[in-house]
């Protein structure tokens, strides 16, 4: 047998051993529980999840981060190099054709030599295995993974900048409220103190009182802090200094409407862009284990040529010769190399998944906290105003009582200890409410149109 035969069989051989190869299948069903602990009925709004709250303070707030947050602005650039990558990809799915030209003169002896050649090439790989197919879907799977990304910043973003403002809010609250309570233990201490005068309290009542005014002064020099603090935290989100931050006065809480329902595990699964993308990322990681098996078979190229040459400009395009050509390059021996790309990308498309699964696990928790929390700290709320109420009525009637001598301060400084504590907890349950409201939206907002997508794959 000739050596032109032996390399016609062992391709033949290596062709069929290829042929052969088997690839795993990919778990498809994700870990979810039958319903969530949700009665609610409505859904929150599909696009500016924010104007769930119907707000137009926060509309305005979301709108400036949205425009000028930075990291934003970063997660539509990463979009775009996502987009221009599967484009690069898809270019090796057509032929390749590139031009050349050359022009010498040499001199010798008194003599010029001139020459002169134009030339164009043509190369196309025939996709035997489905190579090329699974490098294009793995580069259009991760574009679409970047921009599940991208809706998922959006939500991030705006989840972020309403709960910073609504502390902030809050801040603002409590800080009136420790103001309130600062001179309302002044008040008691001025009093007693005019009573320590007139021989009718005990020095030790007024120096109680002034240190309970002394730690209310703390609280709110605390709160003020807190309140500074916030105030950078959101004009950090908007993408300016502190100084630049202009906000509505006021911290009147808004209304809230009914919760909205999660719905159905499965539909809320395809409405989660950080799940998709997730997903998304679990499926290129599939082709990409495709395109390295692939990768140890055979390759054949297609070439074509068409050339002119020529002793001077004016003959250069008379006389034109082309050439066809076919190459099979056979992988015979990488050192282990090809076969170790393809567990690698067995391996990173199984580590893919289970972070995939994780996530879902992790976001579905996520839900069943929000409605949670949100149950709980109403009800939380409810005991709050009843106990508020009742420590107004013990103060009222205690401080009747000392006025009169019939109780002893110990008991006035207990009970106003109490209702300020009190006060405090029921400003900032119902401000909890607010705050589950926007984790719970944020856990079941689904993506929506930003705009850069369409922008970024047609520019």
């Amino acid at each position: 047998m000739s050596g032109r035969s032996l390399l016609a069989a062992a391709i033949t051989v290596l062709l069929a051993g290829c042929a052969t190869t088997p690839t795993e299948s990919l778990p498809t069903e994700p870990p979810l529980p039958s319903t969530f602990a949700d009665t609610a009925s409505g859904m929150p709004p599909s696009e500016g999840w924010w104007t769930h709250f119907d707000d137009p303070r926060l509309n305005a707030v979301v709108g400036a981060a949205v425009s000028d947050n930075f990291s934003l602005v970063a997660a539509r650039e990463r979009l775009r190099q996502a987009n221009a990558a599967a484009r690069i990809a898809g270019a090796d799915a057509l032929p390749a054709l590139d031009g050349s030209g050359d022009a010498r003169v040499s001199r010798e002896e008194g003599s010029n030599a001139e020459s002169y050649s134009v030339g164009v090439v043509a190369s196309y790989e025939v996709d035997l295995w489905g190579r090329i197919d699974a490098t294009i879907e793995s580069a259009e799977l991760e574009a679409g993974a970047t921009r599940a990304d991208l809706q998922a910043a959006y939500i991030s973003l705006t989840a972020e900048t309403a709960d910073t403002y609504y502390s902030l809010l809050l801040q603002r609250a409590i800080v009136d409220l420790l103001e309130q309570q600062r001179t309302t233990n002044q008040q008691v201490a001025d009093l007693i103190r005019v009573r320590y005068r007139n021989g009718q309290a005990q020095l030790d009542e007024y120096l109680r009182q002034q240190r309970l005014t002394e730690a209310s002064t703390a609280d709110l020099l605390s709160a003020r802090a807190t309140l500074e603090e916030q105030r950078n935290q959101l004009a950090a989100l908007l993408g300016r200094p502190a100084e630049a931050l202009e906000l509505p006065e006021g911290h009147e809480i808004t209304q809230l409407p009914p919760i909205p329902a999660v719905g159905i595990p499965a539909e809320w699964l395809q409405r989660r862009p950080d799940l998709q993308a997730a997903w998304l990322r679990v499926r290129a990681a599939d082709a990409d284990t495709a395109a390295a098996i692939a990768n140890q078979y055979p390759r054949l190229d297609l070439s074509a040529s068409l050339e002119t040459a020529a002793t001077s400009p004016s003959n250069l395009f008379e006389d034109w010769v082309s050439s066809l050509a076919t190459s099979l390059t056979v992988p015979l021996f990488r050192g282990g190399a090809l076969r170790a790309e393809v567990e690698r990308s067995q391996a990173a498309r199984a580590v893919a998944f289970n972070e995939y699964a994780q996530n879902v696990v992790d976001a579905v928790a996520e839900v069943e906290i929000a409605l949670s929390n949100a149950r709980y700290d109403r009800n939380r709320l409810e005991s709050l105003n009843r106990q508020l109420e009742l420590a107004e009525a013990v103060v009222d009637r205690l401080r009747g009582r000392y006025l009169s001598g019939a109780t002893e301060y110990l008991d006035v400084l207990s009970a106003l200890t109490t209702l300020q504590d009190v006060q405090r907890q029921q400003l900032e349950a119902r401000w909890a409410l607010l705050l589950d409201r926007i984790a719970l939206i944020r856990t079941i907002a689904g993506g929506w149109n930003t705009g850069e997508s369409e922008a970024s794959e047609n520019s």
